[in-house]
């Protein structure tokens, strides 16, 4: 027997059990409070909760760039902190083009933790900020999150969005994202938001 399939016999059975949700986009994980506000098909806007969130901005091509995001972010939640804390993982996990080819991911934080108590990131490129009570302009797709169906969504959310001029735009779009890269690609919960401000 080698060693990886005998690593594998040793992982404890609940475990192992604790992990077969995910394949499936069953969310465990703590998720961002919001309240709909209107529903419309699948789009909806939607008031969310002040929250704290852990940023980082990569320079780079789409994938490259998530990658080391991800994993920059995932290592501080995971106690590469000044205090070697874990924290729990909380959906979903957003990302924005900020500039050209230029990235910024933010992991939400659990709702107990405020930018001025979290943990300090040993990564001094990850930053921690607070996001107050916002409205956000949101529709859903499943599948694997490319460019291809990042422009695909964001552009009939934007059009929708221009039929509705009571809602403005205060931001381009961000990607949500609610599973990790070992989701059956079928299960996967993606979204775009783009921040709104609504008149009457």
């Amino acid at each position: 027997m080698n060693n990886d399939s005998h690593s594998q016999l040793d992982i404890p059975i609940n475990e192992k059990v604790k992990g077969l949700p995910g394949l499936f986009g069953l969310q465990l994980e703590e998720q961002a409070p919001y309240e709909i506000l209107k529903a419309d098909g699948g789009i909806e806007i939607r008031s969310y909760k002040p929250q704290t969130r852990a940023s980082i901005s990569i320079t780079g091509e789409f994938k490259e760039a998530y990658k080391e995001a991800f994993n920059s972010l995932a290592g501080y939640i995971f106690g590469s902190n000044k205090t070697s804390e874990k924290i729990q993982m909380t959906t979903p996990v957003i990302l924005q083009e900020t500039a050209s080819k230029e990235w910024t991911m933010s992991f939400i934080l659990p709702q107990q933790f405020v930018a001025q108590t979290a943990p300090t990131p040993d990564d001094n490129r990850i930053h921690l900020e607070e996001c107050p009570l916002h409205l956000v302009a949101s529709i859903g797709y499943a599948g694997i999150n490319n460019e291809e169906k990042i422009n695909e969504y964001t552009g009939i959310l934007k059009k929708w969005l221009k039929k509705r001029p009571w809602y403005i735009p205060l931001s381009d779009f961000k990607t949500a994202q609610y599973d990790g890269p070992l989701t059956i690609p079928f299960f996967r919960k993606n979204e775009i938001h783009i921040n709104v401000k609504h008149i009457h």
